[in-house]
């Protein structure tokens, strides 16, 4: 198995570390060697109390050098003397080299400063042969006062923010493949069905690269099946309502005693072929309704008016504004919409019940309830009524002349005039259909 990312993120983690601890181990160095040297200002200083000094021995008045020397230790809280090293040597080397050798009682100016170690003694040659200023380092000259905090900075500080570089770096690596394999799922989900990740994956050819590719396959095959089935359900449609308006037309001139009751079922499976066209049309085509004002108090009145009319057992109570104008809406798909949702609350109220719909305006939208007093659905069905065909009682609503295609019309219409609907049965029985629209702000 060709284990690609595997092998990148091994070097890229081992690599990383690797000049991690380079990288820090040459900066603490550096930075350890810069701050052990004698800052310039305490330099001159020492500097200055050499020339001091040499200007006494010079003159040879000790009682002044040894006053001088005195201030100086009370200044600088320290310890500072005059000396004179003779040299005399007892054995020579064998290469004659020790006659040349520097003897001194302490540290040149210029050396660096050991950071763990005590104040160290600075030897500072005056003009007279053999005679020095031997300062001993002062605290408030000692080199490397913040190295503690800098010593934790370089080894805790900067390599935890190099290794959150190296896991955003990889992170990105990751996840811009996934982002877009992700990106590609939901188009498809949301009825893309010519959405693929591998093109967004820059010819990548290691795992992830692979389940692109496996995506993109899976996609064109579902795709393809989901395409064949909505374009046969739309070409029979198209082919069946043709003949079963004509067969309807003749049976109505026929005088059978079985006519009315094949009239009835042509009726039926014009009413199927008409729903399941328009359902395929708003599934496939994904359509922009013309927008439109629409008085949804005067469309409400006017449906309940039909719906009383052909269910006159039945009483339907509104409450709702005397007018309310939704700017961006369509008058046919809402018609057709609340239509269903009334006639499918009727239907399911037994006669001399009632049918409560209730509108309330609220900001940007308004609020619709539709109530009825039927047996309602079981709770794990409510979201299942919205799909096509989906009937809780298939033998009733199919002698009822209903196919599961009202709801799910409705809800498609509803969405694609920017609302929203959904069900939920009422504490005191029946069901209860909670649809939101939205209004013109001026509403």
């Amino acid at each position: 198995m060709n284990r690609t990312l595997f092998w990148k993120l091994c070097a890229s983690v081992a690599l990383g570390t690797v000049a991690l601890v380079y990288l820090i181990s040459e900066a603490s160095q550096y930075v350890e060697s810069r701050m052990s040297l004698i800052a310039d200002e305490h330099k001159q200083q020492m500097l200055q109390y050499r020339d001091q000094a040499n200007v006494l021995v010079e003159a040879e008045d000790y009682a002044a050098l040894k006053d001088w020397l005195v201030a100086v230790e009370e200044k600088e809280q320290t310890y500072v003397t005059v000396v004179r090293l003779d040299k005399q040597i007892l054995v020579d080397s064998s290469y004659g080299q020790a006659s040349r050798v520097s003897i001194r009682l302490g540290r040149q100016i210029d050396w660096p400063i050991h950071l763990y170690q005590d104040n160290p003694l600075i030897d500072l040659p005056l003009s007279v042969s053999g005679i020095s200023l031997v300062f001993e380092l002062p605290d408030h000259m000692l080199p490397g006062r913040h190295w503690p905090l800098i010593h934790d900075l370089l080894h805790l500080v900067v390599p935890l923010l190099l290794m959150m570089l190296v896991s955003l770096v990889l992170y990105r690596h990751l996840m811009k493949p996934l982002g877009a394999l992700e990106q590609a799922t939901r188009r498809f989900s949301e009825g893309d069905y010519e959405s693929r990740a591998l093109p967004a994956m820059n010819g990548r050819s290691d795992e992830l690269g692979r389940v692109a590719a496996t995506f993109d396959a899976m996609a064109s095959q579902v795709g393809g099946l989901i395409q064949t089935q909505r374009h046969l359900i739309n070409d029979l449609s198209h082919e069946l309502r043709t003949p079963l308006q004509r067969m309807e037309l003749c049976l109505s001139a026929e005088k059978s005693p079985v006519s009315p009751r094949l009239q009835r079922e042509t009726f039926l499976m014009r009413r199927l072929v008409e729903d399941t066209l328009t359902l395929a049309w708003l599934q496939n085509e994904s359509p922009c309704l013309r927008l439109e004002p629409v008085d949804l108090s005067a469309l409400l009145e006017a449906i309940a008016d039909d719906s009383r009319f052909e269910y006159p057992q039945h009483r339907i109570e509104l409450c709702m504004p005397e007018e309310l104008i939704l700017q961006d809406s369509s008058e046919r798909a809402l018609n057709l919409a609340l239509e269903n949702i009334i006639r499918n609350a009727l239907h399911h109220t037994p006669e001399g019940g009632v049918v409560n719909i209730t509108v309330t305006v609220k900001d940007d939208g308004c609020a619709l309830w539709v109530k009825d007093q039927g047996p309602g659905v079981p709770e794990q069905l409510l979201s299942m009524i919205f799909k096509p065909f989906f009937r809780v009682d298939k033998s009733r609503d199919r002698d009822a002349g209903g196919f599961g295609l009202g709801l799910a019309l409705a809800k498609r219409q509803i969405e694609g005039m920017g609302g929203s609907i959904r069900a939920e049965n009422l504490p005191q029985g029946g069901l209860c259909m909670r649809l939101w629209l939205p209004v013109s702000s001026a509403q």
